[in-house]
């Protein structure tokens, strides 16, 4: 049996447009579970940067010439006189093509008056080893554990 040319485009749309759907499910599924674990902890989640973290937190990376870094589904709220922000940080590493792209979900605080407390110049990432909601819960816990 032969395809014909239209319905070969036809059926790779089909396959393009479910495998889109699918990763949709698989997307929103995520951000239910992140904003679900935000309200948990009295938190509040943003899927994008909003407040313009990633350009705070380049240097911070303890990878030499990270680069690209982006932060995206952010968990952040008030601790005592600090923010604290939870989010996944992305960033490649290496040069030409050798470069890498990762994926970490880290921590990091600020004062939350702009002449107050020195802001913590420490970003603590979470072990790989865990799941990606592990990741975000082993940071919480930690942080309300040891919230200085």
């Amino acid at each position: 049996m032969l395809i014909t040319p239209l319905q070969f485009l036809l059926i790779l749309l089909a396959v393009t447009a479910m495998a889109a759907v699918a990763q949709w499910m698989i997307r929103q599924r995520q951000v239910r579970r992140l904003r679900r674990l935000a309200a948990e902890r009295k938190m509040h989640f943003s899927a994008a940067d909003r407040f313009k973290l990633a350009a705070r937190i380049a240097p911070l990376i303890p990878i030499p010439g990270a680069a690209a870094v982006r932060v995206a589904d952010l968990i952040y709220g008030v601790e005592r006189e600090h923010y604290r922000y939870v989010f996944a940080t992305e960033y490649t590493t290496g040069v030409l093509r050798t470069k890498t792209g990762v994926r970490r979900i880290a921590t990091y605080r600020e004062p939350r008056t702009p002449g107050g407390a020195e802001p913590s110049r420490e970003l603590v990432f979470a072990p790989e080893s865990l799941s990606l909601l592990g990741q975000y819960e082993h940071l919480l816990t930690q942080q309300a554990e040891n919230p200085a």
